[in-house]
């Protein structure tokens, strides 16, 4: 197991690196009062260094996937970190002592892209931006769940209660290839099924149920979701927690659930959003023989990294770096806690953005996850089928980006659209990069139930994520390791299939991509990049 250790700088105890442990005593209402007074001159902003430390990693994506390709990635850049940083702190310090800086929220060395969240006044603003090292320092923006607004009210949502194996045998996917249980004498049904009135017809039309019986099920891959929450005791998502053992029916949270949202700081998975559960199941929720997630054995872990107003830069930068490095704690004489390496996801789900395509705020973390060989999937956003509508994070190059289609491999009218509004390293692909289905999609939600009618790029994201597991056990099998972002881009590209204008475009990219093609899509790749021995030997 890879573990990392730091200089630990000096922030205020509820800063974003870990909620406190200590409970505090009730405070009156007149107490409440004067605090939120005090705090309500503060605001989030981030502190960019000059120094950012992507030269020091760019031999990484040389590296295989693998454990010491993350250690190599983040002790790299927490040694830039400490050694840029350092003379920061102290002026920070500086001003908190002067009330400049929240006492109560303070500020949070960040390392997985080179920068500091501070929760201080515009004169802490303006100290920070003048500072030497500093490339900026700007206003956090707020990012919100990438849900199509007024759409959703063209489906409603329908309630189904799953109880039980009774209703699970009627709510199965139909056959993706209409081969189903005919009567004697009948002919087979057509090769496409007629989805209208599947529950699951995402499933269905992407081929699951082919991939599942050929074995790829997710085995063996751990997916982190940073949403809303999940709720962890959802019959549907509960037994592919990471932190549950089935053998005892006990949780442990420790590693396996972060929580941003300093008003909570929940100790355990929560979800009072609703979205980042039904996110989850359709990534992996199964239950009682009723499957609403395309890769049913692999794990889950999360970080909330929204609230009920949305998630700012700060909130969903620290959800990253808690979620790919999570701190456990060292016992002994001097206890304390280290980053454990070995213990972040190999996927990253993030059914969330902003609408400004032009911002650049997460590239460099992205491009640092990106070296670690973790693959962040985004919906590409729901402003519409105008040209260059596309959001932020997902115009970045370093992740895989969604858009969605309908029951007829449509794009979605909502389905925000390329070309990248950004200048794209390497000459340029398309954004979205592949499109899934998203619109009226069954899944599960707090309280043990599933609903339809969701639809949005946030719906069509996790299940690219499930494919991307799915292929995730694929490599494994065939080459004894994953695939990173650039490797697992061809492997879709080679699985999709054309659904709208001849070859990719900016409304779906490559296309949809057919869960039943990842494996032979993984053998090729694997032979054209000469990814692994055991690829060659096949």
């Amino acid at each position: 197991m890879s573990g990392i250790t730091a200089a630990t700088p000096k922030v205020a105890p509820q800063g974003l690196e870990a909620p406190p442990t200590d409970e505090a005593p009730a405070l009156s209402k007149s107490e409440q009062r004067a605090i939120e007074k005090e705090e309500s001159k503060f605001q989030e902003f981030l502190v960019v260094l000059d120094d950012q430390g992507t030269r020091a990693v760019e031999k990484a994506f040389e590296m295989p996937v693998g454990p010491e390709r993350r250690q190599y990635v983040a002790k790299t850049l927490i040694d830039n970190m400490v050694k840029t940083q350092q003379p920061l702190w102290k002026v920070l310090d500086g001003l908190q002592q002067s009330g400049h800086v929240s006492a109560r929220r303070g500020y949070t060395p960040l390392w997985i892209q080179n920068s500091i969240v501070v929760y201080g006044d515009d004169t802490a603003m303006t100290t920070m931006a003048n500072a030497a090292g500093v490339a900026q320092a700007v206003k956090s923006a707020t990012h919100t769940l990438d849900r199509p607004g007024k759409y959703i009210d063209q489906l409603a949502p329908i309630e189904d209660a799953v109880s039980g194996a009774s209703e699970a045998l009627a709510d199965l996917p139909v056959d993706v290839d209409g081969a189903t249980a005919a009567k004697a004498g009948s002919k087979a049904a057509a090769k496409k099924p007629d989805l209208a009135d599947d529950p699951q017809w995402n499933l269905s039309r992407v081929h699951i149920d082919k991939a599942n019986k050929d074995g790829l099920t997710g085995k063996g891959v751990t997916v982190g979701i940073i949403d809303t929450g999940v709720d962890v005791n959802s019959p549907f998502l509960l037994g592919n927690y990471r932190g549950y053992d089935p053998d005892s029916g006990t949780r442990s949270d420790l590693a396996n659930w972060y929580d941003s949202v300093a008003e909570s700081r929940s100790p355990s998975p929560v979800d009072e959003g609703e979205h980042g559960s039904h996110v989850t199941g359709t990534i992996l929720g199964h239950y009682a023989g009723v499957q609403v997630g395309g890769a049913p054995d692999a794990k889950w872990v999360a970080a909330r990294g929204l609230g009920p107003q949305g998630g700012t830069d700060g909130m969903l930068l620290s959800s990253f770096q808690n979620m790919v490095a999570p701190r456990v704690p060292t016992p002994g004489t001097s206890p304390g806690s280290k980053r454990v390496l070995a213990l972040g996801p190999d996927i990253i789900n993030n059914s969330w953005g902003s609408d400004d395509g032009t911002s650049t705020s997460y590239m460099n973390a992205l491009r640092n996850m990106d070296a670690m060989g973790i693959i962040n999937v985004f919906a590409a956003g729901n402003d519409g089928g105008g040209a260059g509508t596309i959001g932020s994070p997902a115009s970045s190059p370093h992740i895989i980006t969604v858009g969605a289609t309908d029951r007829d491999d449509s794009p979605a009218d909502f389905s925000s659209r390329g070309p990248n509004p950004l200048p794209v390293e390497g000459g340029g692909e398309p954004v979205p990069f592949i499109a899934m289905p998203g619109v009226d999609i069954r899944s599960s939600i707090p309280g043990g139930e599933l609903e339809s009618g969701w639809q949005g790029t946030s719906m069509a994201t996790p299940l690219a994520t499930s494919v991307i597991a799915l292929a995730q056990q694929a490599a494994l099998e065939e080459t004894g390791r994953m695939f990173d972002t650039r490797a697992m881009k061809e492997v879709l590209k080679r699985s999709a299939v054309d659904v709208a204008e001849k070859g990719p475009d900016d409304a779906t990219g490559y296309g949809i991509v057919m869960a039943d093609k990842l494996r032979a899509s993984v053998k090729a790749v694997a032979k054209e990049l000469g990814l692994g021995e055991q690829a060659a030997a096949k």
